[in-house]
C-alpha cells in the first residue's frame, strides 16, 4: 500500500467510537477530518508556548498531528477497548505497517516519532488529538447525541493529564476555555 491509498482510505474511514455511540455513518467524523483538525490544533498549541519555557517547532507538531492516524488507512480505526486488549500486538502491527508502506522516509520518521511520544512536538500533537476528539464530541452533543458525553469527558481529562506539569499546561487551559466558550455558550462557529 502506498501513501495515496492511505490518504484515500482515511478520507472515507469513519471513526468507530462515534458510530459505537449512535452517531450515524453519514455524519460520523472521518479519520482525515480528525487528523486535519488535530494538525491545526497541534500547531496552535505549539505556537502559543513561550519558547523560553519549551523550545519546539510548531510546524513539526502540526505535521505530527496530520499524520498521527495515517496507519488507520491500513489497520482501520480500532476501537479503544480492542486496542487495549491487543496491547503489544497492535504496536507490532503498526511497526510492521510503517516498515512496509511505500512512503517518504520523512513521513515514516514522523510516524515513529508519534508512536514514541517523547518529543515536545509529539506531546503537543497528542494533546491536540485529545482536544480534537473533545471538540467533536461537543459538536455531537450540541446536535443531540448525548452518548458522546463519555468521549467528551475522557478526551478533556486526557488532554489535561498529558499537559499537567509541562510547558503546555497553561496553553491547554486557554485552548479548552476557547473551545468551551465557542461551543458551550451558543456560538455555531
Amino acid at each position: 500500500m502506498n501513501l495515496w491509498d492511505l490518504l484515500e482510505s482515511s478520507k472515507w474511514l469513519a471513526r468507530q467510537g462515534w458510530m459505537m455511540r449512535g452517531i450515524p455513518t453519514a455524519i460520523a467524523e472521518t479519520v482525515s477530518q480528525h487528523s486535519w483538525e488535530t494538525g491545526l490544533i497541534a500547531y496552535l498549541i505549539a505556537s502559543r508556548v513561550k519558547p523560553e519555557e519549551c523550545p519546539l517547532n510548531p510546524y513539526k507538531a502540526g505535521m505530527l498531528g496530520l499524520v498521527h492516524d495515517l496507519l488507520e488507512g491500513v489497520l482501520g480505526d480500532i476501537p479503544r477497548y480492542t486496542s487495549l486488549q491487543l496491547g503489544d500486538l497492535k504496536n507490532s502491527l503498526e511497526e510492521k505497517a510503517i516498515s512496509e508502506l511505500e512512503m517518504e522516509p520523512s513521513l515514516r520518521e514522523l510516524l515513529k516519532e508519534w508512536e514514541e511520544g517523547a518529543t515536545p512536538e509529539s506531546k503537543a500533537a497528542r494533546i491536540a488529538d485529545s482536544l480534537s476528539t473533545y471538540l467533536q464530541a461537543l459538536r455531537y452533543m450540541r446536535s443531540g447525541y448525548g452518548r458522546a458525553l463519555e468521549i467528551a469527558e475522557t478526551s478533556r481529562r486526557k488532554a489535561i493529564d498529558v499537559a499537567r506539569g509541562t510547558c503546555f499546561e497553561t496553553v491547554v487551559a486557554q485552548v479548552l476555555s476557547d473551545i468551551e466558550r465557542a461551543l458551550l455558550c451558543g456560538s455555531k462557529s
